[in-house]
């Protein structure tokens, strides 16, 4: 069977990021087991002080936060949300890869979500960071152990510099990337590289000698386009039917109103509430919206 690989760049506080998981739903759902991910942590900030030096404080945070409701997924709704360092929350999602898997990374990165998009948490509190391992069903002691290890402290270096060192095709893009950030300093021996750092969400798409470019933010149809032209001959499951089929399929992990309308292919997600509702789902209310597993 045909694979793509698919490699995501992402943080934690990133609202780009969490916009985009309705994309990574409709992806799994189209292509299944053809599509092999993994995952690379931007680390957008170390201490917070960058965004200090910005303007940017917990009101404007919360301000910004407000205008990605257009992308339907549920955010924290207040006046004031917590601005900090991501490089904590990076670790501890690198940790888990490295031990777990990327499906295990990816869940845990999804509980960070919630707790510092949707719930106003502090994303580099311990505690928040210890909440978000715990809903993601592993021991605390455990992670915080796989976090001190040098082998995982080098792995997240990895990523940070992977993620400040855009390819040529994605450099020919510039408006979609930003500044490496005065977080990072290279290591001994190695290139600063261009100056220029993958935004969150970014995609590399690759199969046999193929590699395409999506850095930033990019529509479903964008990415799914990328997916057919890199390896033409993936099988495409067809489009759910009902909702109650997704919350089904997904086998108890919660999804977003918005993430049950993009594998229903529903631009109304008011639409998508209509259906969960009429299948009886269990619904979890968390921001301005919701999460739904089966009852």
């Amino acid at each position: 069977m045909s694979t793509v690989a698919v490699t995501t760049f992402t943080d934690p506080a990133c609202p780009w990021a969490f916009s985009a998981e309705p994309i990574r739903w409709r992806l799994k759902w189209r292509y299944g087991d053809q599509l092999d991910w993994s995952l690379r942590m931007a680390g957008l900030s170390e201490s917070g002080a960058s965004y200090e030096k910005m303007g940017f404080t917990p009101e404007r945070a919360a301000e910004v936060l407000r205008l990605f409701d257009t992308y339907g997924q549920p955010l924290f709704t207040g006046s004031s949300r917590p601005v900090g360092a991501t490089w904590p929350a990076c670790r501890a999602i690198v940790a888990v890869r490295e031990h777990r898997g990327v499906d295990a990374a990816v869940s845990l990165l999804r509980r960070l979500h919630v707790l510092a998009l949707s719930e106003g948490r502090e994303l580099s509190a311990d505690d928040t960071i210890d909440t978000a391992i715990t809903r993601a069903g592993f021991d605390v002691a455990e992670v915080r152990g796989w976090v001190a290890e040098d082998a995982v402290e080098q792995a997240f270096l990895t990523d940070l510099h992977d993620t400040r060192h855009p390819t040529p095709a994605a450099l020919a893009l510039d408006q979609k990337l930003a500044n490496s950030g005065e977080d990072w300093t290279p290591r001994d021996g190695e290139d600063a590289g261009p100056g220029r750092r993958y935004t969150c969400p970014s995609y590399r798409l690759s199969a046999g000698e193929v590699s395409l470019e999506a850095p930033g933010f990019h529509t479903p149809l964008t990415i799914e386009t990328l997916v057919s032209n890199v390896a033409p001959g993936l099988e495409q499951r067809p489009w759910a039917e009902d909702a109650g089929e997704v919350v089904a399929w997904a086998a108890g992990e919660p999804l977003s109103t918005q993430e049950i309308a993009g594998v229903l292919d529903l631009d109304d997600r008011a639409a998508a509430r209509e259906q969960l509702v009429a299948a009886g789902a269990a619904e979890h209310p968390v921001g301005n919206d919701a999460y739904w597993t089966a009852a």
